[in-house]
């Protein structure tokens, strides 16, 4: 295989991909409980800072407790394989 590393391609994008859960209604309430699945773009110099139009929220996740490690994957699915079909590039 003699592809050059990913990153090493001008136009290549590196995303964090990040789910954190905490509760709807504050900590007083732990009926219902929501995890945003946030993606971040890691091209973005740090020197220019993380504003909130850099990030994007892919998707929320509702419901009274956090999805175990296997649900996850399957929610996380759509997402991925999304991610995969761009990175063999979008031509008009």
């Amino acid at each position: 295989m003699n592809d050059p590393p990913f990153m090493s391609v001008p136009s290549a994008l590196a995303f964090w991909i990040y789910v954190d859960w905490f509760d709807a209604h504050g900590k007083s309430s732990r009926s219902a409980r929501i995890g945003p699945i946030i993606l971040i773009c890691l091209n973005i110099l740090p020197s220019k800072g993380l504003k909130p139009e850099d990030v994007y929220v892919s998707g929320i996740i509702p419901g009274t407790k956090e999805p175990t490690s296997l649900q996850l994957d399957y929610l996380l699915m759509p997402l991925i394989k999304e991610i995969k079909e761009l990175s063999q590039g979008y031509h008009f």
